[in-house]
């Protein structure tokens, strides 16, 4: 089934960061997956990534239960250029892996974020990438040369401002999954994966006043990580229309023992999670609750309707549109852990801009650090497959399972 597969990528990362969280003590995040083409955001709440039926991809929309995703278009190779109006604007358009950015010298001549991230020092002149590209820090500037000229800018400038640019969309992102669904960004911590979520995180951190930023070692691979210890999970649905005052207890427990009889037949000894889609008489849209215990069904939904939208209508008829069965079979996971640092992470100095302000700062190897290695910014960070910018006035600690904790002082 098609459709059961859109978004599978995404998804994976939000599961596989949602593991890698609560390894390490955080169950209330908002996951940040940036690539070169788009960043993916999404809420993990107790623990758990939040699924929706309401997705809609390119204009068509999906019913089924999918994880709660949010995609913009500003990646790496989103490209930079001037409006008519001689606004500064980034993306849609992407320069992909062909040609790639201005720094892969391999044709493209148009500035991206990650030209800018590159001309700040944020990225290592000569730096090799998959073995394949080498980043040439002349080309970057070049281009950025070439946009700034339009603007009326220096090059500087111009770097900071398509960083600004792209960090404003992505806040809007992060926006749409927290502050849109009820909920308070500076009650998670941010979790930043993908090959240059750790370049963005300190900033898009400080603009929504989160505190705490996680920064994972298998960051490159999250994806992959949460699609391997994904539990078997199967999904039942049952319409049962109707006033909620009007349902029978015992009715509304025999269709929940209908549905479990049915995934006993499709799974080997699944467990099973209830959940109900109500709505206010009148409305087109339901929301999903957890259907654990009959009684406390309509106070559930109202407080997650206050939640969502804002307001409650205690007088309003509740009504029940479905009943939802969620079964699943655990899959055997990963232990996580972080061995002891490895000698001296210190990789060597080189000049990072910083809102305007270029200071020699510290690059360190993640692959040299381990468990209690501590970092306090201005400092970089290169991962294997990304690098970390620990803005300053950030400080952290690679905690057990090899999370790089990142706190605000």
């Amino acid at each position: 089934d098609a459709a059961g597969c859109v978004l599978s990528g995404p998804a994976g990362g939000v599961v596989g960061a949602a593991y890698v969280g609560e390894r390490g003590g955080y169950h209330d995040l908002l996951t940040f997956d940036m690539g070169g083409t788009s960043t993916d955001v999404a809420p993990i709440i107790e623990g758990e990534a939040q699924t929706t039926t309401e997705t809609v991809v390119a204009g068509v929309p999906i019913k089924l239960p999918m994880v709660d995703v949010h995609t913009v278009s500003a990646g790496g190779g989103s490209i930079a250029w001037a409006d008519p109006g001689g606004a500064l604007r980034v993306g849609p358009h992407s320069a992909g892996a062909q040609p790639g950015p201005a720094a892969y010298d391999q044709g493209g001549e148009e500035p991206t974020v990650t030209d800018a991230n590159l001309f700040l020092g944020y990225l290592a002149d000569e730096a090799e990438l998959g073995g394949e590209v080498v980043l040439r820090r002349n080309l970057s500037e070049k281009a950025l040369t070439s946009l700034a000229d339009e603007l009326g800018l220096d090059a500087e400038e111009t770097a900071l401002g398509i960083l600004r640019v792209a960090n404003a969309e992505m806040v809007r992102a992060l926006r749409v999954i927290s502050v849109e669904r009820g909920l308070d960004p500076r009650d998670f911590a941010l979790l930043a994966f993908g090959g240059a979520g750790g370049m963005h995180a300190c900033s898009l951190a400080e603009e929504l006043g989160i505190e705490t930023v996680l920064v994972p070692r298998a960051g490159g691979v999250l994806s992959a990580l949460g699609l391997a210890i994904s539990d078997l999970r199967r999904d039942y649905v049952s319409p049962f229309l109707g006033d909620l005052d009007g349902v029978e207890e015992e009715e509304f427990e025999r269709r929940f023992q209908d549905l479990e009889s049915t995934a006993s037949g499709d799974l080997d000894g699944p467990e099973h999670t209830h959940r109900a889609d109500l709505r206010y008489r009148g409305q087109s849209f339901e929301i999903t609750v957890d259907a654990g215990s009959f009684g406390k069904l309509e106070e559930r939904f109202h407080a997650t309707h206050q939640q969502r939208y804002g307001y409650r209508m205690e007088d309003e008829a509740v009504e029940l549109v479905n009943v939802r069965l969620i079964s699943t079979v655990p899959v055997e996971k990963p232990e996580l852990s972080e061995p002891e640092p490895e000698g001296n992470a210190q990789a060597g100095r080189r000049e990072a801009n910083f809102d305007g302000e270029w200071q020699e700062v510290s690059v360190l190897d993640r692959e040299s650090m381990g468990v209690g290695s501590e970092v306090a910014g201005p400092v970089i960070v290169e991962f294997k497959e990304s690098t970390c910018v620990v803005r300053p006035g950030w400080r952290g600690t690679v905690d057990g399972v090899g999370t790089l904790v990142l706190e605000r002082e």
